[in-house]
């Protein structure tokens, strides 16, 4: 990847291929958004040492975070991958100050982001921060599509455990909880950000600045509830998952709990008649083995008719 340059003169604008990026601390130079390499870093004058170090370590971090310098903003982004939530996250870090938007991008995930916002053309008069804006907005757009869309597919696993007990899949449970647990995080690290740039602490911003980032603060929290419900929703489906467990469980027990009351009285009647004394009563009679099975038979018939107005059965 190479470095690309936007120019904000009335609206964001990506520089001819050709074009060198403007001097930074001209006189009268528009506001440019830039994204480079690590590699390419030390060529931005107007960024301090200690400053490029702390943006070269949150490149490497996965973590949306944000630090506050008196002169600038420095923060980084870790973005889940909305189709395959467990894998890494894009990664990238952020400059700001009055007239400069730096992304340290070692993909083109900023570039076609910032592409996506110049060809919109619905941006006048931008400055670096209302960039910086409207690309944490499009960070997140269709995430309540991504959530929606998530929901249903737990509904369908909600249905299949009612209708078919522990033949549910316990894996896909897991991996709901473990991708809402990815995705509540990044939009908690986001509202976090967010609040603290609406603050405008070192007051690099303007108070039309600081009031549009509080509008996505808003957006993120409004996602994050979201997300939370869901998480609450996966821990409903893995307690109704286990009550099916428990209900098969309980079934099981009950159907050995009846077999072994049905056979209760018979295992007595075998160990009465199995004592070896001379003179048991019936034991020389010619019907003494029919009476007995059919007193065996009676009693498992009297049983099963009160174990089936006792609702056992």
């Amino acid at each position: 990847m190479t470095s690309t340059y936007y120019l904000l003169p009335d609206r964001l604008e990506r520089a001819p291929a050709a074009r060198e990026s403007p001097a930074p601390d001209a006189l009268g130079s528009p506001p440019t958004v830039q994204t480079l390499t690590t590699r390419e870093l030390d060529s931005l004058a107007f960024i301090a040492p200690d400053i490029r170090g702390t943006l070269e370590t949150l490149a490497k971090v996965e973590n949306t975070y944000l630090d506050v310098f008196p002169a600038c903003l420095v923060g980084s982004f870790a973005v889940p991958d909305k189709q395959r939530m467990m894998d890494d996250p894009t990664c990238f870090a952020f400059y700001l100050d009055k007239t400069h938007l730096v992304f340290l991008d070692e993909s083109d995930t900023c570039a076609r982001l910032l592409d996506t916002i110049a060809s919109q053309g619905t941006v006048h008069k931008p400055t670096a921060a209302h960039c910086l804006f409207e690309f944490m907005k499009l960070l997140t757009k269709g995430d309540l599509m991504f959530l929606a869309d998530l929901e249903d597919r737990m509904e369908d696993v909600e249905e299949t455990i009612i209708d078919r007990g522990v033949k549910a899949s316990n894996r896909q449970m897991l991996l709901f909880r473990r991708q809402l647990l990815r995705i509540d995080t990044y939009y908690q690290q986001l509202v976090d950000m967010a609040s603290e740039l609406s603050n405008n602490e070192n007051k690099l911003l303007s108070h039309g600045e600081a009031h549009l980032f509080r509008m996505f603060e808003q957006q993120a929290e409004r996602l994050l509830k979201r997300s939370l419900t869901l998480k609450e929703y996966s821990l409903q489906l893995r307690e109704l998952y286990q009550a099916q467990i428990d209900i098969q469980q309980n079934n099981t027990m009950k159907f050995f709990t009846v077999v072994t009351t049905l056979f209760a009285p018979l295992t007595l009647l075998t160990s009465w008649f199995g004592m070896n004394f001379a003179n048991m009563p019936g034991i020389d009679l010619s019907w003494g083995y029919a009476a007995v099975i059919v007193a065996s038979v009676g009693i498992v018939l009297a049983e099963l008719a009160i174990f089936k107005h006792k609702h056992w059965l």
